[in-house]
């Protein structure tokens, strides 16, 4: 559980039991510690230690056990649907990137907000050089390379709102800025965080040498439930990077 939360850090205590809800299947509880500091490089970065341990999960997100995580299924749903992928061609096209190779990496669907309709979260990622796997961004981009994150309402229209985005058009014409780090766009899953039902979008964006986790959640024009999306709005931040 990394955090650049300093002032946090007291409010956490050992013995706290948590609920972890991974992106498929049933939730494990887990009896967490005392926040520990990472030290250099990030000594304002802290984790916690669970028991008993449940490996690396990606996508397993821990909120306090007295709060339910999934209030609303959330479901992970193929990649090779061709709405999706459209949906991301249309969005790189949009950013200039013409011809683009489309990999959708992992798609969700839930209703977000309580208001009946379902929303899609789309990561799709392609780089020409990934270093060892598709996890870890390359050092140098290249032209045609991306990583994208964005939700779209499904039912009946299309509104994209998008959570983050690296597309690498071409190289600059500056030779101190023809190579450059590629980042990476996660989602990493979808849980209720503070119990008020809504459910917030965990993502991450990494490059070669450190990540940043943003969770969010939506604004609406009349209320919690009722009236058109105005966009994401960013909750909480953290990271750690040199």
């Amino acid at each position: 559980m990394p955090g650049r939360l300093p002032a946090a850090v007291p409010r956490v205590k050992a013995d706290t039991r948590y609920r972890v809800q991974p992106l498929r299947g049933a939730p494990v509880t887990v009896t967490g510690g005392s926040p520990v500091s990472y030290d250099a490089p990030c000594p304002d970065s802290f984790s916690v230690a669970f028991r008993p341990g449940f490996g690396e999960n990606v996508g397993a997100l821990a909120v306090l056990d007295s709060i339910q995580a999934r209030p609303r299924p959330v479901t992970v749903v193929p990649t090779a649907n061709p709405a999706y992928r459209q949906v991301i061609r249309q969005e790189l096209q949009r950013r200039g990137l013409n011809s683009p190779v489309v990999d959708l990496v992992k798609v969700l669907r839930a209703d977000l907000d309580g208001d009946g309709s379902q929303e899609v979260i789309i990561e799709a990622t392609h780089f020409a050089r990934p270093e060892g796997d598709l996890l870890s961004p390359p050092v140098n981009s290249a032209t045609g390379d991306y990583s994208l994150l964005l939700r779209s309402v499904m039912n009946g229209k299309l509104n994209t709102a998008v959570l983050g985005a690296d597309v690498v058009l071409g190289a600059s014409s500056d030779p101190e800025l023809a190579l450059r780090l590629g980042l990476r766009e996660s989602l990493k899953g979808v849980a209720d965080f503070n119990g008020d039902g809504r459910l917030e979008i965990v993502t991450s964006e990494s490059y070669h040498e450190g990540t940043t986790y943003d969770a969010w959640t939506w604004t609406s024009a009349t209320g919690p439930t009722t009236g058109p999306t105005t966009g994401p709005k960013k909750v909480l931040e953290s990271g750690c990077g040199v």
